[in-house]
């Protein structure tokens, strides 16, 4: 059975010839193009997606439910807000300084939940921090020689890593104070004419929980323990890597890279000192020399397992790897199992089907195309927060409890008639019968146990009210 995609899943994608796309998905898990509209003189370079504050009568801005701000770089130097609700007219266009440069990645801090800042790193080198409400400059930090390449914030918004382009360093910003932290080195990837050649750092990442952070440069990743600095991971791979994401999950932390071949490895990121590493590709590179179309371009993680993919050639999918980090756990069969293996007839149908489960690493749950021939720079991807899905979860669950509660049976004992009469007059007075699809009644009944929750909940506060007074 297919696991449901994450809530609120929206996908944005940015071109070489300046075009943004977005995607949503219908109840049946369906990608439709949102909007498809040309937004830049050149190519698109980075794209961000802010949450948009809710508005809720005790003017919690902290519950987000849909997605709000949507920020495109361009090459053209420019900075453009949309607003995805309003299907993403152009909402404001923010001119950078002329010296900066081209904004080359982006970030609003906190990435999650309500957002105050923007982070941008630019083409000379400069890392700015915009106010996301009027969108003026607080801070320009000194940045990279050579230019920023990547950058990552922080989930609590406080914190920033940066990759220069040609310096070969990482650096991390402390936002709330605008200065510098931290300078580290990566491995040079060559010498010439006497002089060290780095890699730019393709890169950055944070786990959900800010405990950890991965970058890329070259074919090499690398996963560290933010608080101690410990490498975690430290591998090359067969192929260039354009960008990592983390996937956390009960089984614990992954890397997934989207590599120039058409590869997609899913690594375990564990704290052994064993040389040998847990992993699975779970994409096999293309055969040819060079991938070309069908290399990955970006890779971005949704919630848990699910990755938003895009190819050169413009395909976007989502996929769930829940299969692949499944087979790298599973232990390997020792000796006397794969002896036994001769007398495989004698299990059952179910356990093959079972294992033709498993077999499956990657579960493609959407896939599209932009266009023919769009050739994607940059990606984004936006879904609600783990604690609104928690939240809506637990409502549920005490919605069971309830109903199999003692009280609740007595309350249906008593309301049966007073319901049945209910029933009576409306199926009177309706004087032709109303059809609903499948999906439309399950909506209206989560409706309903919603507002039964909230009455019940409501009951509750009154009765403790009345207790105290007395």
């Amino acid at each position: 059975m297919r696991s449901r995609l994450p809530p609120g899943l929206v996908i944005a994608a940015g071109t070489y010839d300046g075009v943004l796309a977005g995607w949503e998905f219908t109840e049946s898990e369906k990608m439709e193009l949102k909007f498809a509209t040309s937004v830049h003189e050149g190519s698109i370079r980075s794209l961000s997606i802010a949450s948009a504050a809710a508005n809720v009568p005790n003017g919690d801005k902290k519950k987000n439910d849909n997605p709000g701000s949507l920020l495109s770089c361009g090459y053209d130097e420019a900075l453009r807000t949309h607003d995805w609700n309003k299907n993403l007219t152009s909402s404001g266009e923010i001119r950078t300084p002329s010296d900066f440069g081209t904004p080359v990645c982006s970030s609003f801090a906190p990435p999650s939940g309500h957002s105050t800042h923007c982070i941008l790193g630019f083409s000379n080198g400069k890392v700015c921090i915009y106010k996301k409400r009027d969108w003026s400059v607080q801070h320009v930090l000194a940045g990279h020689e050579g230019g920023v390449s990547s950058l990552a914030v922080h989930p609590t918004g406080k914190l920033a890593l940066t990759g220069g382009t040609s310096d070969g360093k990482l650096k991390l910003w402390d936002l709330t104070k605008g200065r510098l932290s931290f300078v580290d080195k990566i491995d040079p990837a060559f010498a010439q004419s006497g002089r060290t050649r780095y890699n730019p750092v393709s890169s950055l990442t944070w786990s959900t929980d800010g405990s950890f952070f991965g970058l890329s440069h070259g074919s090499h990743i690398t996963v560290r323990e933010a608080a101690s600095g410990r490498n975690l991971l430290d591998v090359d791979l067969p192929s260039k890597v354009n960008e990592i994401t983390l996937l956390s999950g009960p089984e614990g932390l992954f890397v997934a890279a989207a590599c120039n071949d058409g590869s997609l490895p899913v690594l375990a990121v564990e704290d052994s000192d064993e040389e040998s590493r847990r992993a699975i590709m779970a994409i096999e590179p293309v055969d040819s020399h060079l991938a070309k179309e069908e290399r990955f371009k970006s890779i971005k993680a949704a919630k848990g397992y699910f990755v938003v993919t895009a190819t050169s050639a413009g395909v976007v999918s989502v996929m769930n790897l829940e299969g692949a980090i499944k087979m790298i756990m599973s232990d390997p069969p020792s000796d006397e199992e794969s002896s036994n293996s001769d007398g495989a007839n004698s299990e059952s149908d179910d356990d093959d089907d079972d294992e033709s489960e498993m077999d499956l690493a990657v579960d493609i749950m959407a896939t599209t195309q932009l266009g023919s021939g769009a050739r994607i720079t940059c990606l984004s991807a936006w879904c609600r927060a783990e604690d609104e899905a928690e939240e809506e979860n637990e409502e549920a669950s005490v919605e069971q409890d309830e109903e199999n509660s003692p009280n609740m049976q007595k309350k249906r004992t008593r309301n049966d008639d007073v319901v049945d009469e209910r029933a009576l007059k409306r199926k009177h007075n309706s004087s032709h019968e109303v059809s609903m699809d499948a999906l439309t009644v399950k909506k209206a009944r989560s409706l309903v146990k919603k507002a039964k929750s909230m009455k019940d909940k409501k009951d509750k506060k009154k009765k403790k009210g009345k207790k105290s007074i007395k």
